[in-house]
């Protein structure tokens, strides 16, 4: 599902992470020098997560790479900690990368209740329960909300065991290892269940970006794929409009004479409305993407219909035209989907390569998995908006940034680009119509503004 730079990011972050207290840190670090023990353990933490800044720089990056360090401190400091907040480091490192904000109000929260003698674990897992409307509330970023789950969920896991609502003394020195005795077998059994349930939640998540993003099965009564004895393709954006992104992206496609097809939702086509008719002058394709993302699958007949029509409605008054292409989000659909796309004279499209921009990966694999697997007749999946579960606020700049590359790239190979519509039309030659072919190779469906 991922790119082989942040498998490799991770990779390293979790075994720097394990090899922590279980070698270097115990070594360089004696009981009574845990402000050693503290220095060494940022830095242990930081590292990786400050290559993923460097090397990839998106958000996805920093908290796949924060994940994976957070659980090799998990393992290592699996007995009681040495100091407090130790086994959660990496959490709050990544987070000081961020929202040094979140972080700081929660560190600030954090000693305060500890001053008034709150014990350890509640004092922690309220730490974590701060976190999720403190980040959404500055970023409204999804990503960074995954992230606090998570730590919330291994907060959980840790700290549900030895809850305790008795007050403590901020000046004991042992409340932090009276807090961790040995656990009943009760406990044992309940801290199986929420791991296993951990993991289910994980992988159900893992398993829907995998294939959501590519789409179930070959789906032969949709358009996935054009001619493939031809070279042209078609690029398309999902999610948009967006005022930051999608402007940026029509200026490349202007600059460089390109058409493509964009996707939208719905509601956010309502509130940028000068930016599609912005589409539709400068003679790009507009399909409709529901009115606000909904999954599909599994959705009941009358919202399905509601996601379909009201969009439907929204785009075409804007533009003042009917338009006839329709993608489910996440290529996801049932049978009431296509059914209602019809009725609604759509033909549903959906893709044969993606760029994986969804995951927030770097310029560099953006173009990359474009221009090493692009075949004649591809439709290629691009994102001008949206996040991993959300319909904006995700990091687009590398898409925005890899797009002069692709296009240059895949005209250097002998590509053609044109709408969906269009590809479409070509993809209906058959071999009868040879003598067409070279009129449309020296003339491309497509003449610029």
């Amino acid at each position: 599902m991922f790119p082989d730079s942040f498998l490799l990011l991770s990779a390293i972050a979790f075994l720097i992470g394990l090899a922590n207290s279980c070698a270097l840190g115990e070594r360089l670090c004696r009981a009574d020098h845990d402000v050693d023990a503290q220095v060494l353990d940022i830095l242990v933490a930081l590292i990786p997560v400050l290559a993923a800044k460097l090397t990839v720089g998106s958000g996805m990056s920093i908290v796949l790479t924060g994940w994976a360090s957070l659980m090799g401190f998990h393992l290592a400091h699996w007995s009681t900690p040495r100091y407090s907040l130790q086994r959660y480091v990496p959490a709050l490192v990544t987070l000081a990368f961020l929202s040094p904000l979140t972080l700081g109000i929660m560190l600030g929260m954090w000693l305060l209740l500890q001053r008034l003698g709150m014990p350890y674990s509640l004092n922690t897992l309220f730490m974590a329960l701060l976190s999720l409307p403190v980040i959404w509330l500055l970023h409204r970023r999804d990503l960074y909300v995954l992230f606090a789950l998570a730590w919330l969920i291994l907060i959980l896991y840790n700290e549900i065991p030895h809850l305790r609502w008795k007050r403590v003394s901020p000046t004991s020195a042992e409340h932090l290892a009276s807090e961790m005795e040995q656990l009943p077998r009760k406990v044992v059994i309940l801290r199986r269940a929420m791991s296993i349930g951990l993991l289910l939640l994980l992988a159900t998540f893992i398993f829907f970006n995998r294939y959501v993003y590519r789409g179930f099965g070959l789906q032969q009564e949709l358009f996935r794929v054009g001619n493939r004895d031809l070279p042209f393709i078609a690029l398309t954006f999902d999610d948009g409009p967006d005022p930051l992104y999608t402007p940026r992206i029509l200026d490349i496609l202007k600059e460089k004479e390109v058409p493509a097809t964009f996707f939208l939702i719905g509601r956010h086509a309502r509130q940028y409305p000068d930016i599609v008719r912005r589409m539709a002058e400068e003679g790009h394709d507009i399909g409709n993407h529901t009115h606000s993302h909904r999954n599909l699958y599994g959705l009941d007949e009358p919202n399905t219909w509601s996601e379909i029509a009201q969009a439907d409605e929204i785009i075409s008054d804007i533009i003042d035209s009917k338009i006839y292409l329709f993608r489910p989000p996440r290529g996801m659909y049932t049978q009431a989907t296509i059914k209602f796309a019809h009725e609604l004279q759509y033909t549903t499209v959906l893709w044969s390569i993606s760029s994986r921009d969804w995951a927030e990966i770097s310029t560099g694999n953006v173009a990359r998995n474009i221009l090493r697997n692009t075949k004649g007749g591809d439709i290629l999946l691009f994102h001008d908006s949206g996040s991993i579960i959300g319909t904006s606020g995700g990091y687009r700049y590398n898409t925005v940034n890899a797009l002069p590359s692709i296009i240059d790239g895949l005209r250097a190979q002998g590509f053609h680009f044109v709408t969906v519509s269009q590809l479409m039309m070509i993809a209906g030659l058959t071999e009868g119509d040879n003598e067409l072919l070279p009129d449309i190779l020296e003339n491309p469906p497509f003449t610029s503004e």
